[in-house]
């Protein structure tokens, strides 16, 4: 079984190469489902055919399947009671009704009900691959990591707390907020186990990766940049970045000569900022993706001869490590153009980056270093070059 997320910032590709990519494993034999939660219903742009709510087999191609997640309908069928409890402590509160249900559809939802559906389907076992199309926020990184924020300890409290629901509704008239329910109670606790599994599967690297998806403009890089910071906190392995929408080289209308200029220093920059991982570039094409013909195309471009479910990489390209005096971050410098690094010249913070100028035999070169928010509170102390990695240093002085 293998479990590929592809994420990115809106915009730069992820549901055609989700979708091409889960064509191509099927086309290798390979039982597939390419799952998407993005509320535009790109995917069945993707395949030009409605994608239904339940897994909907593509025309014409054995072993692909597609689903397009329907938040609102999951909630309400397998977590309605715990959603009308929350809208009933809203209610209390004198939240008109309208607004109490439009709070209580919370934050993410839609990324957290994908994920759930993740559990559902790699427990069927009805597939070999599932492919996560994720909505346009690296903040479903976070929904992730739910699991071992709230996971057992959560469960184990509300089956505690659950002999005291028939003592609670004596003083629901006193403290005015309605008391959860054995129904309420009990879908809790299933909600907390579901999500206890699902933590197993995502930081499991032998069988889920995260790829990273990007155009090359500053933007799109920077928010990958986070994105990736955050995967390695979270213990989740990136596999594999991708660059996509690049203008071909043959390309030579002077038009685009300055996209182009552009295009070849933001690819170089995203070279060192991922190193080591593995980077693969696909080229803009000359019409919208479409259909199976074009996704087939693409999916052909960018693996080659190779098996798209295979890990491309296992390892954290950035490691973050509490010292004896605070935090110490550790960066592997790319091995750039065979020059040697020599220095640290410069360190400084950048809003909520780190910049860095080292001198190379070739001359200083800046690179740009996402930092966990935990460093945001802590004083710069010092970096350092050691073995191909810059060591940076933070004093906790609270």
């Amino acid at each position: 079984m293998r479990v590929i997320f592809y994420t990115g910032k809106g915009g730069s590709g992820k549901s055609v190469i989700s979708c091409a990519t889960a064509l191509k494993l099927s086309e290798l034999g390979y039982e597939t489902l390419v799952i998407s939660s993005d509320p535009a219903h790109t995917i069945s742009d993707a395949f030009e055919m409605q994608i239904q709510h339940t897994p909907t087999e593509i025309s014409g191609r054995d072993k692909l399947w597609a689903i397009q997640v329907d938040p609102i309908r999951e909630v309400r069928e397998k977590y309605g009671v715990i959603q009308e409890y929350i809208v009933s402590l809203f209610k209390s509160k004198g939240l008109d009704e309208v607004l109490a249900y439009e709070i209580a559809a919370l934050p993410n939802m839609t990324e957290f009900i994908s994920l759930l559906k993740v559990v559902e389907f790699v427990e069927s076992n009805n597939y070999d691959v599932i492919v996560l199309d994720t909505v346009p926020s690296g903040e479903a990184l976070k929904n992730i990591y739910l699991p071992t924020l709230l996971g057992s300890t959560a469960a184990k409290l509300i089956k505690l707390v659950a002999p005291l629901v028939n003592i609670a509704k004596v003083v629901e008239p006193i403290v005015g907020l309605p008391t959860p329910s054995k129904e309420v109670i009990s879908e809790d606790i299933e909600l907390m186990e579901i999500l206890g599994r699902l933590k197993n599967i995502i930081v499991d690297r032998e069988v889920t990766s995260l790829r990273l998806i990007a155009n090359p403009d500053a933007f799109s890089i920077q928010n990958l940049r986070r994105t990736h910071l955050l995967a390695n906190l979270y213990d989740i392995n990136v596999d594999l970045a991708i660059m996509n929408k690049v203008i071909p080289e043959k390309v030579s209308d002077s038009y685009f000569k300055g996209w182009k200029n552009a295009q070849e220093k933001y690819l170089t920059e995203a070279e060192a900022a991922f190193h080591p991982l593995p980077i693969k570039r696909l080229r803009l094409f000359q019409s919208e993706v479409k259909g199976v013909r074009l996704l087939s195309e693409l999916g052909d471009e960018l693996f080659g001869d190779e098996d798209p479910a295979e890990v491309y990489f296992e390892g954290k390209a950035i490691k973050v490590m509490w010292s004896n005096h605070g935090l110490e971050v550790v960066v592997p410098l790319p091995p750039l153009f065979a020059s040697k690094y020599k220095d640290v010249c410069e360190v400084e913070r950048a809003g909520e980056d780190l910049s860095v100028v080292i001198s190379t035999d070739i001359g200083e070169v800046r690179n740009f270093i996402p930092l966990p928010t935990i460093a945001h509170i802590m004083k710069l102390d010092s970096a350092k070059l050691l073995n191909g990695e810059l060591h940076i240093y933070f004093i906790d002085e609270r």
